[in-house]
């Protein structure tokens, strides 16, 4: 699945030990023990959609302020994967959607919130998309402090998604 995972110019691997960093294929078991937020919901998601393993990619930028992550997962059919890519994203509150024109059926959101560090704010823009069997989730986050508030880059996110919808549809369907 490496293949299919998009990169984007000019960001560098992640810190080496980070589990959240790794870069590189996961199991089912290995996604939920280590880069599962709900561990318990993602592995009967998992199991329900028949997904047995994925990849993960992970970029900083060259600054070590923005983070790109893209997960993929191979689902048993085109429906199984649709009602996963559901599933994720029922796990969290979405209020801000921004569009991905070409890309369609993609879920968007775009939000900034208090990270778990005190004083520390973290701007996330996301999105999932289905080509086929496969899903794939993308986020791009970036912290800041309560004086310089970042703000969801959403047209970095958008770049993203559109080349992964391009290389999935290429490469898998």
């Amino acid at each position: 699945m490496a293949g299919l995972a998009v990169v984007p110019d000019g960001f560098q691997k992640g810190v080496a030990g980070e589990p959240a960093q790794v870069t590189g294929p996961f199991t089912r078991q290995s996604f939920v023990d280590t880069l599962s937020a709900s561990p318990a919901e993602d592995l009967a998601l998992l199991l329900n959609a028949g997904c047995k393993e994925g990849y993960q990619t992970f970029r900083l930028s060259t600054d070590r302020r923005k983070r790109v992550t893209v997960q993929l997962f191979k689902a048993a059919s085109a429906s199984k994967a649709r009602d996963l890519q559901k599933g994720f994203w029922a796990q969290d509150e979405h209020t801000k959607p921004f569009a991905v024109p070409g890309v369609p059926g993609a879920l968007t959101d775009a939000q900034t919130g208090v990270a778990g560090v005190t004083g520390q704010i973290e701007a996330v823009a996301e999105a999932s998309i289905t080509v086929g069997s496969m899903v794939a989730e993308i986020t791009v986050s970036q912290s800041g402090t309560l004086e310089k508030t970042p703000v969801p880059d959403i047209k970095l996110a958008t770049t993203v998604v559109k080349l992964q919808y391009q290389r999935l549809t290429t490469k898998s369907g």
